[in-house]
């Protein structure tokens, strides 16, 4: 993980590549990739346990939550970005999990040359972007498209303003329908306090509207730690007790149909017999649903 100030990051300079990216006519499991399905029913946690990363059951835990999500959708992924290369891990995960899937990959800078050369072994696939994308520029001014992401997951500084900079920044890359990630949210990098806590009073318009405007999620990924204290020994300086540490995370899909208007039931119908709806099953369906059984 990428853990330094938001100030350095912004000091830092970028080169972008241009991405590219899958459509919907490029869907299905392709010659080319198939040597990389090594067991059909692999799972997240299988690879994050495989290359180290610590979005492991047993250190974030973030892969209960992608299993549950990704499962499904496993095949038809076809764009995933990560902010946050650091050593690649979580990179050859996705590679090995979204075997139809471009996998980009933006940080500020490869911290090793091993690195590098390790994630340049994933290409074409694989791509790198070592790039600023807090510096004013656009993602459609350095390439990316929008609307063109079915995942992106924010697991670079994770600090509450950077988080809030790149999710206005980097949202709308993501297809309706899409995810937004952000990982490592706690209080102490005061992420818990914009996100959960008092958005209203906390976040910007832009990434409020974002909240509310789509569905959102508030997940704490450390319920059911088996080995709760272990990890809170080894990763103390970000965790000091089960209510106090990162391994919160922030679930947006993005809606692909508008808003009802709203409405709370409340106090004004849930678990009133009087406000049943009664309902009036038809032959018909009935028999369609025989029939469905039957077959």
């Amino acid at each position: 993980l990428i853990i330094f100030t938001a100030f350095n990051y912004l000091l830092l300079g970028y080169t972008m590549h241009s991405p590219s990216f899958r459509n919907d006519a490029q869907i299905g499991v392709s010659q080319e990739y198939a040597h990389h399905l090594e067991d059909d029913n692999i799972t997240v946690e299988d690879l994050m346990y495989k290359y180290k990363s610590d979005k492991s059951r047993d250190d974030h835990g973030y892969t209960k939550l992608y299993d549950m999500l990704f499962g499904p959708i496993r095949h038809t992924v076809m764009n995933i970005t990560e902010v946050g290369i650091s050593a690649g891990q979580s990179i050859q995960a996705w590679y090995r999990y979204f075997p139809n899937a471009e996998i980009h990959g933006i940080d500020v800078k490869w911290i090793s040359k091993l690195v590098e050369e390790n994630m340049n072994r994933l290409k074409p696939r694989f791509h790198g972007h070592i790039a600023n994308v807090l510096n004013g520029k656009t993602p459609t001014q350095l390439g990316f498209v929008p609307e063109s992401m079915d995942i992106i997951i924010e697991d670079g500084p994770h600090w509450a303003a950077t988080q809030i900079d790149f999710l206005v920044k980097l949202f709308p890359l993501v297809k309706p329908g899409g995810y937004y990630i952000i990982e490592d949210i706690s209080q102490k990098t005061r992420g818990a306090k914009v996100f959960h806590e008092q958005p209203k009073e906390s976040l910007p318009p832009a990434a409020l509207e974002i909240l509310e405007g789509n569905d959102a999620l508030w997940i704490d990924a450390s319920s059911g730690h088996r080995a709760w204290d272990e990890w809170a020994r080894i990763a103390h300086n970000h965790v000091q007790d089960r209510t106090h540490h990162n391994s919160y995370c922030l679930v947006i899909k993005k809606r692909d149909r508008p808003l009802k208007p709203m409405q709370i039931n409340f106090g004004a119908g849930a678990m009133d017999p009087g406000s049943i709806i009664k309902e009036d099953i038809t032959e018909q369906e009935v028999d369609n649903f025989q029939n469905a059984s039957s077959e």
